[in-house]
This record gives C-alpha cells, sequence and structure tokens, in this order.
C-alpha cells in the first residue's frame, strides 16, 4: 500500500476555480474501475465529472479547464507524467492526482516533485483517498482565495490610508497659506 501526503506540496498547486463543485477530468482505462470512482465521487456530492479512456481524449477537453485531473502513471499513447507536463504549460491552475497501479515509491516521489498535488495507489483504499484528497485540494483553495482577499483588503486599506493623509496635508496648507 503506498500513499504520499506532503502538507508543503501546496506550493506546487494550481488555483482551482471552482471548490464547491470542482470540474474534475478523469482518464482512465478500466472500465470497473472507472465505475467505482466515479460512483464513489458522485456518492460523495462530486458532479462535475468528465471521463476519458485516454490522454488524447482529455487534450481535446482542455479549454474547459478542469480544476482537477485524475490520472494513471501509465497509458497506451502519452504517458500520465507528459499529459501532466503538458498541460501544466497552458493550464498552470489545473491539480493533478496520480491513481495508479504503480507502487514504486520512487516513481512517485518524482511526479510529486515534478508538480502532482498527490500520488495514491489503486487498492481498495484509492476511492476514499481520492475524496480525501480533492477535499485538501479544496481547502487549500478557499484558503489562498481568503488569503488573497485579505490582502487586496489591506493594500486597499492602505492606499485610502495615503489618499487622506495626503488630503489633510494638502487641506493644512491650503489654509495655512491663506492666513
Amino acid at each position: 500500500m503506498l500513499y504520499f501526503k506532503f502538507d508543503c506540496f501546496h506550493t506546487k498547486l494550481g488555483t482551482m476555480q471552482n471548490t464547491k463543485n470542482p470540474l474534475i477530468f478523469i482518464i482512465e482505462d478500466s472500465i470497473v474501475y472507472k465505475n467505482l470512482i466515479v460512483g464513489y465521487l458522485q456518492s460523495k456530492n462530486f458532479k462535475n465529472i468528465k471521463i476519458f479512456k485516454n490522454g488524447e481524449e482529455c487534450i481535446k477537453e482542455l479549454p474547459l479547464k478542469p480544476d482537477i485531473i485524475i490520472l494513471d502513471y501509465s497509458y497506451d499513447g502519452i504517458s500520465g507524467l507528459e499529459l501532466m507536463q503538458k498541460v501544466k504549460l497552458e493550464y498552470f491552475g489545473t491539480d493533478f492526482i496520480f491513481l495508479s497501479s504503480q507502487n514504486s515509491v520512487q516513481v512517485a516521489v518524482e511526479i510529486m516533485k515534478l508538480g502532482a498535488a498527490d500520488y495514491i495507489e489503486k487498492n481498495e483504499k484509492a476511492p476514499y483517498r481520492l475524496v480525501s484528497s480533492i477535499e485538501r485540494l479544496s481547502a487549500i483553495t478557499k484558503k489562498e482565495k481568503i488569503q488573497k482577499g485579505l490582502n487586496i483588503g489591506m493594500v486597499g486599506f492602505f492606499i485610502m490610508l495615503f489618499i487622506v493623509i495626503i488630503t489633510i496635508t494638502l487641506v493644512s496648507i491650503f489654509f495655512h497659506l491663506e492666513m
């Protein structure tokens, strides 16, 4: 069983557009596993899901700007790693969760270093871990949006404070000249 959780990984993550109902792309070539994952995600109220058999199909739908792409490490054609690298060039706001039978620690660590948000081994606990990972990404994105709002608010406050100080200074200079 292989499952990675890095608390410091959020610096590599995209910015999810919709934290309440993220657009999730799933690339899965196994019909049985696809049905298992999609059914479990839908039971947890993730309804905005698009399913693809391979990376090439997924690439055609990228203009929809998915929040999360769930993919395997290896496919026929473009690999999961190649797909992630290609998508990150144009759609840097997309997060990637690898859901793979590949149980090599070295592969998982390399994928995480290259920007994946999570790496989950396909097993009986994978659906639960997948939901947990999506919820963690959503929580991080909400926190980042709140922080960004606070930063914008602080900048606005200081700009207004500066304007008030300049106005008071100019008014006092004007009245001082008239006396």
